[in-house]
């Protein structure tokens, strides 16, 4: 008979949803602290309201549901938390808690929960946001104390451009935050900062938002007539580089095999370049990711090696269609 002392599991490891989901929030310490110095206290305000709403009705649903209360897992909190930082600073403050609760409730608890839901909760929320209520946060505004009206990048360079118009904001306001736009998006140097942290904490693959902003870039390469400065520019507008970085690393709307992940993530990119170039939809990498979210199980058995000794894959493609 086997010992206590020496039963199983004899892998043990450290790297925990919570861990994880803790990194990913120091990870956007220097984004949040971006949004709070250029917008002040209404973008703290959507931070905490994010958060706490977020852990409040996973906390309600489950307490409710008689189910394990899990929010200590702090995923709830980072839902929360990209939802807060993904609207613009007039975004009213019901559209925050409106949207956690769609994300909590729709589409993460009633699948099952964590690591159980299809689609990424906080994206499927911003996306329907912009749906449902585009009069009101679409009102950009210039970082500072005046709240000055402005257009984001985006809006310079759609309706078929294929050159940076001269009056559209510089390469330096683009990367630097001086701009219209969400909150959490806007300083990029913010979102390189955290990128470099969940790399260096092996929590994400470096080669997922790389993909993911490389297939966004060939994409906008060949609409801008291989104009380089234009496909940079599209890089850095909007929610690109916010999105790669903390929402297509999703781990349980992607693939799980690792060359399945590369090709969604470069699948993206792609997409929110055609969506946003042919449709003119600035949100584009929204509908981009849900997109991929369900194609993610017909890429992990196409990706997943055969079976040593089987002609068979482990995932057999027909069994993807039969769930």
């Amino acid at each position: 008979m086997m010992s206590k002392k020496f039963s199983p599991p004899f892998i043990k490891s450290s790297f925990t949803s919570r861990n994880i989901m803790l990194d990913v929030i120091i990870a956007l310490v220097p984004v949040s602290m971006m949004a709070v110095i250029n917008f002040g206290i209404r973008s703290l305000m959507m931070i905490v309201l994010g958060v706490a709403s977020a852990v409040f009705f996973e906390y309600a649903y489950q307490k409710t549901m008689k189910k394990e209360v899990t929010i200590n897992d702090l995923s709830a909190a980072v839902t929360g938390l990209l939802l807060g930082l993904s609207l613009p600073s007039t975004a009213p403050l019901w559209v925050v808690v409106f949207g956690t609760a769609v994300a909590i409730l729709f589409v993460k608890q009633l699948p099952g929960g964590i690591g159980k839901n299809t689609l990424n909760p906080a994206v499927f929320s911003r996306v329907l946001i912009k749906i449902l209520f585009t009069p009101q946060i679409t009102n950009w505004v210039l970082p500072g104390p005046d709240a000055v009206s402005a257009a984001t990048p985006l809006s310079f360079i759609g309706n078929g451009s294929k050159s940076i118009p001269a009056m559209a904001p510089s390469f330096y306001d683009v990367f630097m935050g001086n701009i219209g736009g969400n909150v959490g998006e806007m300083v990029k140097w913010a979102i390189i900062l955290g990128f470099a942290y969940l790399v260096i904490r092996k929590v994400i693959d470096f080669w997922i938002p790389v993909a993911t902003l490389g297939g966004l870039f060939l994409t906008t390469l060949l609409f801008g007539e291989s104009d380089y400065s234009f496909a940079l520019y599209h890089v850095l507008s909007g929610t690109a580089m916010f999105a790669a970085v903390f929402m297509v690393t999703d781990y349980t709307s992607g693939p799980l095999n690792k060359k399945a992940r590369i090709y969604y993530a470069l699948a993206i990119g792609i997409l929110t370049g055609i969506i946003r170039y042919v449709f003119d939809l600035p949100g584009g990498i929204g509908i981009a990711m849900l997109t991929m979210n369900l194609m993610a199980p017909i890429l992990d058995a196409v990706c997943t090696p055969r079976v040593f000794g089987h002609k068979g894959r482990i995932i057999p493609l027909s069994a993807v269609f039969r769930r």
